[in-house]
């Protein structure tokens, strides 16, 4: 099994932002998604969970981790949207360096195979498979609770144009996502 999802221990609020002006020229989507990022840990009540390939608990934060795993979502979920499933995830950050292959298999299954890209860590089991929908729900869900979450700690950051920009990009159909349509 591969599991990734956001959760929150306690409750939390609303985060002081530092005031930034984003330079469309030297600025994209990353800068947003990682200041996004930085204060959804700085609530010290949101994690970043990821476990499997024989690991229950992958060494990720919401900090270092989280930021280049959402910045590869919404173009997954648009794939697995058009029955598109052939793809990779990474986890490219000091610590963790793996990669996930997604491959199309018959019969509603997808093989995953976790690749180390660090010596002293090696997935047990490499590969594992795993029915379509289920992945699709677990990175529409990650995606979902990234905005959500967002939403209370620092609204604003989703109303800036270089991640509304990016965002609209894709054309990402996801239930329970309405509340954030009224920000694009």
């Amino acid at each position: 099994m591969f599991k990734m999802y956001l959760q929150h221990k306690n409750s939390f609020e609303k985060v002081t932002i530092d005031e930034k002006k984003y330079d469309d020229e030297f600025d994209d989507e990353t800068s947003v998604i990682f200041d996004i990022c930085k204060y959804l840990h700085q609530t010290g009540s949101i994690d970043f969970i990821v476990l499997g390939f024989g690991s229950d608990g992958w060494p990720v934060n919401c900090e270092f981790d989280l930021p280049s795993v959402i910045e590869e979502l919404p173009e997954m979920i648009q794939k697995f949207n058009n029955n598109e499933y052939n793809c990779n995830l990474g986890f490219y950050e000091q610590g963790v360096m793996r990669e996930i292959v997604f491959r199309d298999e018959e019969g509603g299954k997808l093989l995953l195979e976790c690749k180390s890209l660090i010596h002293g860590w090696s997935p047990s089991p490499s590969c594992i498979v795993m029915e379509k929908s289920t992945v699709k729900e677990m990175i529409e869900e990650l995606f979902r609770s990234f905005i959500t979450y967002s939403q209370k700690v620092c609204p604003e950051l989703l109303s800036e144009k270089l991640f509304r920009d990016w965002i609209s990009m894709y054309n990402i159909k996801i239930r329970c996502l309405s509340s954030y349509e009224s920000l694009k």
